[in-house]
């Protein structure tokens, strides 16, 4: 079965939620004051904004942490130190330490199973959104992508074509190259870029021709080194062999990858679509960006988007003021809430949001779900943490030399087995 067939199966019929101040009437200070942390500012700001706009007298403190690894490993301490705050973001499903199963099955999460905009929603959204009992502790913010994420003045300065086929990526990168520009920008200091070229060509190589492979390896009945994985650490590796990437990619963060972008010294990327907020920052005025899938077959045809929800929020446990939290969580899956942190975010919105208007970059994302060319991001079904972390660690060895696809093909698979 495929993760998602329509776009109706990523949304749902919210119920917009009242953000008046009608029940903290009278309210203690401390009862109008609300926690929150999130990894990034930008979106999760203007959210808290709308928030506090729509509720004269609540404060919500917050705090922000650009690094992702950073963001993760506080908010564990944080949670087992019982210091956390009321309101946090999570990854969605499986997968690190700050996914939604994760905290869920360790007791940190609260159960939203009884809201409204919780019990409308699609089993593919439950699916990564719930904890291992089948509670619902999150809601679904955004869907995330991963493809071709073009800077578009670079693009027709360069006068080249779009590739829709593996072929084309590599002519491309050829050509390029001879024109004395960076085709793919690539920062994999920052470990959590590792993944985003692997997920780009395993949808189309593994999990769009096989949507029970991650079933598959749970079964026994098949490993990453056993499969299209193989050709896809491969072709990652050909990509790099034909310059298809900035020099040094491991000495190069994230920052520095978005600059080169967004300066249209690179003409490309591949990576997650709220990647462009970055990028933005470092282009001249004017500049606009657009997305392609990003193909690994000798057919356009065959192309198929990671797409998922991206962004998901959950209550501690342990929140020191429930109520305002489970209100914010309200805001967070009305129409208004979902248009407005999918706007600021560069994504789409997870659930029903009639005013959101998709545009060049998110448009195409649609079309795949639309027309069933979509997959799970691989990382939400793997049965722990550790894969992951695994999979990120030996991508940066793999561009250094240290280890071949093989070894890091064996790490991962040992690491997935080791939750069995």
């Amino acid at each position: 079965m495929k993760m998602i067939t329509t776009l109706a199966c990523l949304a749902l019929a919210a119920t917009a939620c009242s953000t008046s101040t009608g029940d903290t009437t009278g309210a203690s200070s401390a009862d109008q004051i609300l926690t929150l942390a999130a990894a990034g500012q930008g979106p999760a700001k203007a959210a808290v904004e709308a928030f506090e706009k729509a509720n004269p007298g609540v404060t919500v403190k917050t705090t922000f942490t650009e690094d992702d690894a950073s963001y993760q490993q506080q908010l564990r301490t944080q949670l087992a130190s019982g210091t956390a705050p009321d309101v946090f973001r999570m990854w969605p499903g499986g997968g690190n330490t700050m996914a939604v199963r994760d905290l869920g099955e360790d007791g940190m999460l609260m159960d939203l199973s009884g809201e409204s905009w919780a019990g409308g929603l699609s089993s593919d959204l439950k699916s990564v959104t719930s904890d291992p009992a089948g509670k619902v502790v999150a809601v679904p913010v955004t869907i995330g992508a991963i493809g071709a994420v073009w800077n578009d003045q670079a693009m027709q300065k360069s006068g080249l074509s779009k590739p829709t086929t593996w072929p084309e990526v590599l002519r491309f990168c050829k050509d390029a190259k001879a024109k004395g520009v960076v085709p793919f920008a690539l920062g994999l200091k920052s470990a959590w870029v590792t993944q985003l070229v692997p997920y780009a060509l395993t949808a189309s190589l593994v999990y769009g021709p096989n949507a029970g492979f991650t079933q598959q390896q749970k079964d026994g009945k098949t490993t990453f080194a056993a499969s299209q994985w193989k050709q896809a650490l491969e072709k990652y590796l050909r990509m790099r062999e034909e310059g298809c990437f900035n020099d040094s990619p491991n000495g190069v963060g994230y920052d520095e990858q978005m600059q080169m972008f967004g300066q249209g010294k690179a003409l490309g990327v591949v990576h997650v679509l709220s990647a462009v907020q970055s990028a933005v920052e470092f282009a001249p005025q004017g500049t606009t960006f657009s997305m392609t899938p990003f193909p690994a077959t000798d057919s356009a045809d065959g192309t198929y988007v990671p797409v998922s929800v991206g962004i998901v929020y959950g209550v501690n446990a342990k929140a020191k003021n429930p109520d305002l939290a489970r209100k914010f969580m309200r805001f967070l899956a009305s129409p208004e809430g979902q248009a407005l942190y999918a706007t600021a975010s560069g994504s789409s919105p997870a659930l029903s949001s009639p005013s959101f208007k998709a545009d060049a970059l998110q448009q195409p994302v649609l079309d795949a779900v639309e027309s069933g060319r979509s997959t799970l991001y691989p990382d939400q079904g793997w049965p722990n943490p550790k894969v992951q972390q695994e999979h990120l660690t030996s991508i940066q060895e793999l561009f250094n030399g240290t280890v071949d696809v093989p070894t890091v093909l064996t790490r991962m698979d040992e690491a997935f087995a080791s939750a069995n």
